[in-house]
């Protein structure tokens, strides 16, 4: 599954899998992603909450909304656990140029 967040002219995608009731594990998660910019309308709005130290701990997600861009735990339908906590940067897998 996959969720996006604008911010200005990027499209942030997030994919992830449920593992259990409550819990996904993040697969990819990346400014880079065509499909996160072809089908931002079509997919759930996300926020990944992390700690001081940029440690991803949840997922946030909502219904998409052009009106309010903001995904926050006030705001959101359904709140995840991560079972694969990591820097937030770390999640991205790097796409190869196969020219």
């Amino acid at each position: 599954m996959k969720a996006t967040k604008r911010l200005i002219t990027s499209v942030w995608t997030v994919e992830f899998e449920k593992v259990s009731e409550g819990k996904v594990k993040i697969l990819n998660y990346s400014r880079n992603d065509s499909e996160g910019y072809e089908r931002e309308k079509e997919l759930l709005q996300g926020e990944l909450i992390e700690t001081e130290n940029r440690i991803v701990t949840h997922l946030c997600l909502k219904p998409y909304d052009a009106f309010d861009r903001w995904v926050n735990e006030k705001n959101t339908t359904e709140i995840y656990e991560v079972v694969n906590p990591k820097f937030i940067f770390s999640y991205e897998q790097k796409i190869e140029n196969k020219m």
